[in-house]
């Protein structure tokens, strides 16, 4: 587990959710199951174990798999290819 306090006190605060045990697609980006993600929630994501939060969360349009990025650089702002359903 990681060391980032910060983290695992949202975490256990129920703030924040771990997505550091899902699989990640060839581009690393993790691969979100249906109701980890919640629209309109008040929560924060993150990779506990990489210590590692989560920048942008979208929606692939072409078949609507929902991925999340530990990337800076917001990847599913503003691509047409994906709908961005969440920005830190």
């Amino acid at each position: 587990m990681g060391r980032n306090q910060a983290m695992r006190r949202k975490v256990n605060k129920g703030m924040a959710v771990d997505i550091g045990g899902y699989p990640k697609d060839e581009h690393g980006r993790f691969i979100l199951p249906d109701g980890i993600f919640q629209e309109g929630a008040d929560l924060d994501y993150c990779d506990m174990r990489n210590d590692a939060w989560v920048w942008s969360i979208g929606r692939r349009k072409a078949d609507g798999v929902v991925l999340a990025s530990v990337k800076a650089f917001p990847e599913f702002y503003q691509n047409p290819e994906f709908d961005c359903l969440w920005l830190r």
